[in-house]
Order: C-alpha cells, then sequence, then structure tokens
C-alpha cells in the first residue's frame, strides 16, 4: 500500500479513534461535545460501537498491508537466489520451503500459515 494511503489510515484511525473514546466515556451526558451532531443521548453508545467498528476495520488494513509488505522484501531480499533456482526448474512450494528453512521455520501451524503467504508473495514475484 502506498505511504499516503497508509498515513491517510493511521490519521483516521486515530481521529475516529478519538470519537470512539470520547463517546465511550461520555456515553448519555446530555452536556456532551456531540450534543450537536447526536441530538439523543441514547444514540451515543451505537456512534461509540460505529466508531470503534471502524478503527477495527481499519487496523485490519493497515495489519494485512505490512503483513504482505514483509513477505515482498523478504523475496525482495533474495530475488537474485530465486530467480537462480526458477532457472534451474525449482518450483515456488520448494523455493518458499527453502527460504523457510533458512530461517529456522521447519513445521507447525505457523510455518504452514508463512509458507502460504511466502507463496503467494513468489507468485507475484517476476
Amino acid at each position: 500500500m502506498p505511504k499516503p494511503v497508509l498515513y491517510f489510515i493511521y490519521t483516521a484511525m486515530v481521529s475516529i479513534g478519538l470519537v470512539a473514546m470520547y463517546t465511550i466515556l461520555n456515553a448519555g451526558n446530555p452536556d456532551s461535545f456531540m450534543r450537536p451532531y447526536v441530538g439523543d443521548p441514547a444514540l451515543d453508545v451505537y456512534v461509540a460501537m460505529g466508531s470503534s467498528f471502524i478503527v477495527f476495520v481499519l487496523g485490519f488494513f493497515v495489519f494485512y498491508s505490512r503483513d504482505r509488505e514483509g513477505f515482498r522484501n523478504l523475496v525482495d531480499l533474495n530475488r537474485e537466489k530465486i530467480r537462480e533456482l526458477r532457472s534451474g526448474g525449482v518450483s515456488d512450494d520448494t523455493i518458499a520451503d527453502e527460504i523457510l528453512a533458512a530461517m529456522g521455520s521447519i513445521k507447525g501451524y505457523r510455518h504452514n500459515l508463512a509458507r502460504r503467504k511466502l507463496i503467494i508473495a513468489l507468485s507475484e514475484f517476476q
């Protein structure tokens, strides 16, 4: 994800998060700063839930972007070896296993998850 988009998402997370915090701490307060925007104090809970959900979704996008970027960087660091192995007819599955073995990951749930993500990053690599 491009840096300006990430910065926009971070800014949106902070600003919407502040709204969520404020509405959670002042839910139902008749003197709240939210009264001009949300007239009924009973709606503060819904505003808090909605803004918290939006922050959660934005956080998921940031996590997903960082996760993919990490695997892309890993593939980029090993690009010469990957090209050499591909020219020798080695499959992406075997290349992923070799990279993970070099990192000390051999088996387990985390290994399988990293292997799948690495295979996806290798398929995008030219």
